[in-house]
C-alpha cells in the first residue's frame, strides 16, 4: 500500500523468487551446459542425443516465457476523492474499473477459476470487479478490512 497526498493506493504483484538478471544467467547456464554435454555425445557418436537437447531447451524456453508473463501480472485498487479505480493485468488479459466511493459495496465470492478461496468484489450500480487472485487469503481479508475502513471513513467525512 502506498499513500500520496489525497490517494492511496493497494498493489499486488507476485512473489518473484527470481530476479531477471538472476534468471537470464540460471538460463544461460543451462542452454550452455546442455550444448556441452550433447556436443561431447555428438562428438562421441551419439548424435540421437542432439535432437533431445534441442527439444529440452524448447520446453525451457516455452516455461521461461510463462514464467515471464506472469511475473507482469499486476493488480491494484486506487482511491483517490470520491473515485475507486481497480486495475488488473493478468496472463489472460487486463481490464480497468471505476467507481464512485460511496456506493462501491465489497463482498467475497468463490469464482470458478480461483477454486475454493474467494475472491474479493467491488461492485456497484451492476458493475463489478474481481481482485485478489495475487493474494493469499489472509492477505485478501486484510485487504479487504483496510479498503472497508477507507471507504467508511470517507463516508463520514
Amino acid at each position: 500500500m502506498t499513500e500520496t497526498e489525497g490517494a492511496r493506493e493497494w498493489i499486488a504483484r507476485p512473489n518473484r523468487s527470481l530476479t531477471p538478471t538472476v534468471r537470464r544467467g540460471m538460463t544461460c547456464l543451462v542452454v550452455v551446459s546442455s550444448l556441452l554435454v550433447s556436443g561431447g555425445f555428438l562428438l562421441a557418436g551419439a548424435w540421437p542425443v542432439l535432437p533431445f537437447a534441442g527439444l529440452e531447451l524448447a520446453l525451457l524456453f516455452f516455461a521461461l516465457i510463462v514464467v515471464e508473463r506472469r511475473n507482469a501480472s499486476v493488480e491494484s485498487i486506487r482511491l483517490e476523492g470520491d473515485r475507486l479505480t481497480v486495475s488488473t493485468r493478468l496472463p489472460h488479459g487486463s481490464s480497468q474499473h471505476s467507481f464512485h466511493a460511496g456506493w462501491a459495496r465489497i463482498s467475497f465470492e468463490t469464482q470458478s477459476d480461483t477454486g475454493p478461496d474467494p475472491l474479493l468484489c467491488i461492485r456497484s450500480h451492476g458493475h463489478s470487479a474481481s481482485v485478489g487472485r495475487l493474494l493469499t487469503p489472509a492477505e485478501r481479508r486484510q485487504l479487504a478490512s483496510e479498503l472497508q475502513s477507507k471507504l467508511n471513513s470517507r463516508l463520514r467525512t
